[in-house]
């Protein structure tokens, strides 16, 4: 029921966002920005962003060493995969099958590899508010800034900008949240499984057994906060990963010689990947798209030329990952099906 709730809740995002991002638009003028794009300055840049992945197994590699050593190379085909499953599935299912296809095929603790990947996404997420409050100077840097109509939601009267920034702060709050529980977790556990109890109680007691359960072999995925030099190497390939990823959004820029600002790449790259956090189909189609525009318009640029822009970095962002996944998968000798069907068969069987 649940899960058919937040499907619905998605498409009903997407179709919305999609509706306002088209809406007026001249096609033929969308068309033009998209057919002069200089195609061999983009296939480098798709190497390039593929090559950001590379820099991400490695950070992996670093947050598994507690629990099993591995090489870059080793774990690349698996990252590359659960990105690709959360480009193709709702609800970033492809965090929950990454961990699954590690465990199963490297012989390691599905719970603790997960703790992995969360710890993955909130060290994305700190570089993200890094990246957010380097691209909002943008507003007082970039001279060139159209006027718009303000919002008016919960008896309150808003700039766009002031929404943008409520919307980042947002996703900040949340990424800094779970940092901090994570912490707790590892360096207050007896008071905050205490508390997890305490919440729990009011659940049946197979299930608050199972919890209890999956947060002990959870907290062994958090081994690498348990040192500041680890964190520091995390925290810095996080950091050089969307570095890259920037680049990557920069060189898009000029292959379709559109005159943009480093400042407005990195708050275009901060609030759009903020807010595929929202609920959307598959690869945060739509809410993406919705507020990269919706940026590129705060600075004046034609509509066209902010949709062609968005939606070809989305492009680059989705299509090479699920085409190297595939790839990967077929090597493996998975398919979506197996690996779907495995899954749901231990869960019920749990």
């Amino acid at each position: 029921m649940i899960k058919k709730l937040v499907f619905w809740l998605g498409i009903i995002v997407t179709v919305v966002c999609l509706y306002f991002v088209l809406k007026g638009i001249k096609y033929d003028e969308l068309f033009h920005v998209i057919s002069h794009i200089n195609v061999w300055l983009l296939c480098g840049t798709i190497i390039l962003y593929i090559g950001g992945y590379y820099i991400r197994a490695q950070r992996w590699r670093q947050l598994l060493k507690h629990i099993k050593p591995f090489t870059a190379i080793e774990l690349f085909p698996y990252l590359v995969m659960g990105f690709m499953f959360n480009n193709v599935l709702p609800a970033r299912a492809g965090e929950f099958i990454r961990a699954y296809m590690t465990g199963n095929k490297k012989g390691v603790s599905k719970s603790s590899t997960f703790a992995t990947v969360v710890i993955e996404r909130v060290f994305d997420g700190l570089v993200m508010i890094f990246y957010f409050i380097v691209g909002y100077t943008a507003f007082h840097f970039i001279p060139k800034q159209a006027e718009m109509a303000p919002i008016k939601a919960f008896g309150m009267t808003l700039g766009i900008r002031d929404a943008v920034l409520g919307f980042a702060v947002l996703g900040s709050l949340v990424f800094t949240g779970i940092f901090i529980f994570m912490f707790l977790l590892l360096y207050k556990r007896e008071a905050t499984e205490k508390f997890i109890h305490a919440m729990m109680s009011i659940f049946p007691k197979n299930i608050r057994e199972k919890t209890v359960g999956f947060i002990d072999t959870f907290i062994n995925g958090l081994g690498v906060l348990g040192s500041l030099k680890d964190v520091a190497i995390v925290f810095g390939l996080s950091f050089f990963a969307w570095t890259v990823e920037a680049f990557t959004y920069w060189l898009l820029g000029v292959s379709m010689n559109l005159q943009i600002n480093f400042l407005l790449i990195c708050l275009i790259m901060s609030v759009a990947n903020f807010a595929i956090m929202a609920p959307s189909t598959s690869g945060g189609v739509g809410p993406f798209e919705f507020f990269g525009v919706a940026i590129m318009l705060l600075f004046a640029y034609p509509k066209e030329e902010a949709a062609a822009y968005v939606f070809i970095v989305h492009a680059m962002i989705l299509f090479p990952i699920i085409i190297l996944g595939l790839i990967f998968m077929f090597t493996e000798g998975l398919t979506f099906k197996k690996i779907l069907n495995e899954k749901e068969k231990e869960e019920s069987a749990k």
